[in-house]
């Protein structure tokens, strides 16, 4: 059980204060006890003193009368007693009563001064005879040369009833200062408590998060140092929890600008912190504190993967999720728990996988015409076949040697454009003319008649003149492959709203696949790949026009329908 500091400090007030008193009572009492008693016997010492000059002066009276008469003159009880302990006269007893006294010899004040040789000797005691507590002084007088015992005895009555109305006037006024002194002890002990309970109810607020409390000063110079100590606290508390959220802010700031993922799990596989780059390979929103990791990760195996890491820390492994490869590594931490953290590898996997269809592609399409030609060759070496014959041969290692030189020069232009290796100049260029000059070398390399040409428009566009003819090239030799005789290829081109030329293709010839459509400018890669290889096409051209046009600001589409013809759109900044 609790009480508060004021109600044990006013109860220790009042305990001081309260034993203060009785001890002031008792010895205020004692003292004056003593003192008391003291003056008594001051005064039965001269009243013995008096009494001897009375029984020398009456000479032979008698003595019971004479003790009755000294008793009316000072008030105390006067007894006289022979040696032997006899009473020979007693002022509170009558003269008839007097045989039936009993001996006196073996009273205190009688042995004092017939034994001790006292002048004047004294007891305090209850009087069997009168049945109250006297004081008792004994004197040793001479009577007509007898020796005579004169003893007064004063009641202690007196006394206790002066020491009583003493205590009680003490007393009373001891109470009342009691009260005075309790009130004040009261107001003193609110006093220093309230700064002590104001320091613990701002330090009730700081443990909530207020760091802007403080306790005031008070004039009490512990109290103060307390409150002083505390106010130093809080701005010292409030300096450094500025300083860690600060920290923390950066760290959260440079954990989201990672490119890595980044998973803080509890040891029970919650999670702590997730940072912005996660959620995103994640496809996650914002998730809550402390979710459990099966709750917010529905893929099982990274699932399997991030809750093991809290157990066996330390591994790595590659999964993929959502179309995406993730390298996810896990280390430890100290208080439990482990970071984990996701690295999107899906490019390096495309990379790889780009670079292993390069190859295989480029091996293939090299190992193609090589075999053509050498199989010809040989043929001519190791026989002699009619001039036809050897014709033939020679016209077909020709057209292969011929395709294995476009397919390196297309090679080449495809590694320029991929290194970052070709920069394109910005010139004025009439993309007309252009045009037509592609069309003369298309038209003279594929040999092909009965084929309609058309350009409409003539726009200036600022680009490279040399990759313009390229992208023109590339696009009109795919168009003149797939479209035969009596058929049609139209150039047209016309501004856009954002200030670009658009340049438009189009041929009615085969067309393309639906399916094939949207891999038609991936490298190597051809709709129907035995009538490219006849037409002598690399699989390059499509691949080369997307770099050309994209190093010029441009964008490249396709649009066709198997059977209706192709038609190819790229645009090109206008002057």
């Amino acid at each position: 059980m609790r009480i508060r500091i004021q109600y044990p400090l006013f109860a220790a007030f009042l305990g001081v204060i309260g034993l203060l008193l009785v001890l002031i009572v008792l010895l205020v009492s004692s003292g004056l006890r003593r003192e008391l008693g003291l003056t008594v016997r001051e005064d039965l010492e001269r009243q013995l003193a008096l009494g001897e000059w009375v029984v020398q002066e009456a000479g032979l009276v008698d003595l019971d009368s004479l003790a009755r008469e000294i008793t009316d003159r000072i008030g105390y009880r006067v007894t006289f007693i022979d040696p032997e302990g006899g009473v020979l006269g007693d002022s509170y007893v009558e003269l008839g009563r007097l045989p039936e006294v009993e001996n006196h010899y073996d009273r205190p004040e009688v042995q004092g001064v017939l034994v001790g040789g006292e002048t004047v000797s004294f007891a305090e005691r209850t009087s069997e005879t009168v049945a109250e507590p006297l004081l008792y002084a004994a004197r040793l007088i001479t009577l007509d040369g007898s020796s005579v015992i004169m003893r007064i005895a004063a009641p202690q009555t007196d006394i206790e009833r002066t020491v009583s109305g003493v205590q009680r006037t003490v007393a009373l006024t001891g109470l009342l200062a009691m009260l005075f002194a309790l009130a004040a002890a009261y107001m003193i002990s609110i006093a220093l408590t309230k700064p002590l309970v104001l320091l613990a109810k701002r330090a009730r607020q700081f443990s909530k998060g207020d760091y802007t409390v403080r306790v005031p000063d008070t004039k009490v110079t512990e109290l103060q140092d307390v409150a002083d100590a505390f106010n130093l606290l809080t701005d010292e508390l409030q300096s450094r929890l500025t300083e860690l959220g600060h920290e923390r802010e950066e760290m959260q700031t440079l954990i989201d600008c990672m490119a890595e993922g980044v998973i803080a799990l509890s040891e029970d596989a919650r999670v702590i912190r997730m940072n912005r780059s996660a959620r995103e390979l994640l496809e996650l929103p914002d998730t809550p504190d402390f979710a459990p990791i099966n709750s917010v990760v529905s893929d099982n195996k990274l699932r399997s993967v991030l809750e093991d890491s809290v157990i066996r820390p330390g591994n790595s492994d590659e999964v993929e999720v959502n179309g995406r490869h993730l390298l996810v590594s896990s280390r430890a931490l100290d208080p439990g728990g482990a970071v984990t953290t996701l690295l999107d590898i899906s490019e390096i996997r495309r990379l790889e996988q780009v670079r292993r269809d390069f190859v295989a592609n480029a091996s293939h399409e090299l190992k193609t015409p090589l075999t053509s030609i050498r199989g010809y060759a040989e043929t001519l070496l190791d026989d002699d076949p009619p001039e036809k014959l050897k014709l033939e041969f020679l016209t077909s290692i020709r057209k292969n040697t011929l395709r294995l030189e476009h397919l390196v020069e297309d090679l080449l232009d495809l590694s320029k454009l991929e290194s970052g290796g070709w920069t394109g100049r910005r010139e004025s260029v009439d993309t007309k003319d252009v045009a037509q000059e592609a069309w003369q070398v298309v038209r003279d390399i594929e040999g092909k008649e009965g084929i309609s040409f058309d350009i409409l428009g003539d726009l200036r566009v600022m680009g490279d003149r040399e990759g313009l003819f390229h992208v023109f090239r590339n696009l009109l030799e795919n168009s003149i492959r797939h479209t035969d005789s009596g058929g049609s290829i139209n150039v047209s081109m016309a501004l856009t709203q954002d200030s670009m030329v658009e340049v438009v293709i189009s041929d009615d010839g085969d067309g393309i696949p639906a399916e094939s459509l949207p891999r038609i400018f991936e490298r190597f890669y051809r709709a129907d790949s035995a009538r490219a290889r006849d037409f002598g096409g690399t699989g390059l051209g499509l691949a080369i026009v997307r770099h050309l046009v994209s190093e010029m600001g441009g964008e490249v589409v396709a649009e066709s329908q198997l059977g209706q013809g192709t038609t190819v759109r790229f645009t090109v900044p206008t002057e």
